[in-house]
């Protein structure tokens, strides 16, 4: 009986010992497989290293920072791998973004404010530089001050676009009624290259047009320019373009997102010092209409100084301005909002 007892603490014994042991390896298994993170955030490193960044194809005087990017290989000497994706006319490039059809780009600001107010997905990485928009009238026009503007009509490309939206701030900030409900001006859109005809036409009062359109409208019709981005208080001082790029890229390939903002930043520092090639270089590559020396005056009014920060600050700004007349919901918490929609990469200034 003793014998039987024995035998069956041995048993017992042997079998709490297997179990240790089994538990020991499980830990240790458990401890491999964890121990594998880093080789598959480096694989997600890799992968996003070899990600292709689709790039909207900005026109114009403002979209220089992009432009010169790529003719100066800004973007390869970040590594960055990319495509320039050209988008339809009539699709901005919030739009184009969101509908995933490009993955970054940059923008006038004002059109950028509402649509992040009403959830759209994006991330703005840095602010780019000061100007691109005119309101102007026509030769010999009485219109001179926000207050002879009431009652007139203003052509826009869009009406909800940064060239209606810097108007309606201009005039609103001068007191002039812009709101929806209680307009004391009337905006009228027009496809953006019949704009000039349409005012020499007297079809409108005023337009409001971007660069370079604004410097060729007025040598060929002795345009006036009544208020500017560039030059008119307190727009002058304010970041009217920002860089940009999907919420889906900010959160799967933050890589990407980093080494566009930082060739995006050295591009808008590099313009500061070369207008003249800059100009030279829009031209010849059609990236921009007129002449050369026409629209170096324009990127001469601009200030190019690329700024995380200067671009946060502009972007409460604005939404403080379409709160006031009714664009954006007045309940909305702006620095949250600025807050969600900035996304602070590593080195950008």
């Amino acid at each position: 009986m003793k014998k039987q007892t024995k035998t069956i603490w041995v048993a017992i014994a042997t079998i709490a010992v297997l179990a240790v042991v089994l538990v020991f390896a499980f830990v240790h298994q458990n401890k491999q497989t964890t121990s594998t993170a880093p080789q598959n955030t480096a694989t997600v490193a890799k992968k996003d290293d070899n990600y292709v960044l689709r790039l909207g194809d900005p026109g114009g005087v403002c979209g220089a920072p992009q432009q010169i990017a790529q003719v100066k290989g800004f973007f390869k000497k970040v590594g960055l791998k990319y495509k320039v994706v050209k988008v339809d006319a009539n699709t901005t490039g919030i739009e184009a973004v969101t509908s995933n059809k490009i993955d970054a780009s940059n923008s006038l600001l004002g059109s950028i404010v509402q649509p992040i107010a009403n959830g759209a997905q994006l991330k703005i990485t840095t602010g780019l530089h000061t100007g691109c928009i005119s309101v102007l009238t026509a030769k010999g026009s009485t219109l001179k001050s926000p207050k002879d503007f009431v009652g007139k009509k203003i052509g826009v490309a869009a009406v909800a676009g940064s060239e209606a939206t810097f108007t309606k701030r201009w005039l609103g900030d001068h007191g002039v009624e812009v709101g929806t409900n209680n307009a004391q001006v009337q905006f009228v859109q027009y496809d953006a290259s019949e704009l000039p005809i349409a005012l020499a036409k007297g079809q409108v009062d005023a337009i409001a047009i971007e660069d370079p359109t604004v410097q060729i409208a007025v040598k060929q019709y002795g345009f006036n320019i009544v208020a500017s981005s560039a030059e008119t208080a307190p727009f002058n001082t304010e970041y009217c373009c920002v860089a940009y790029v999907s919420a889906k890229v900010a959160k799967e390939h933050p890589e990407a997102a980093r080494k566009y903002t930082l060739a995006m930043q050295e591009a808008t520092n590099w313009v500061k010092t070369h207008q003249s090639q800059t100009a030279a270089i829009q031209v010849s590559n059609k990236f921009a209409a007129g002449k050369a020396s026409v629209n170096e005056k324009a990127l001469k009014t601009y200030d190019w100084k690329a700024s995380y920060y200067g671009g946060q600050k502009a972007f409460i700004q604005v939404g403080k301005d379409l709160q006031k007349i009714g664009i954006v919901n007045k309940n909305t918490d702006l620095n949250s909002l600025a807050n969600n929609a900035f996304l602070k990469v590593k080195d950008v200034q």
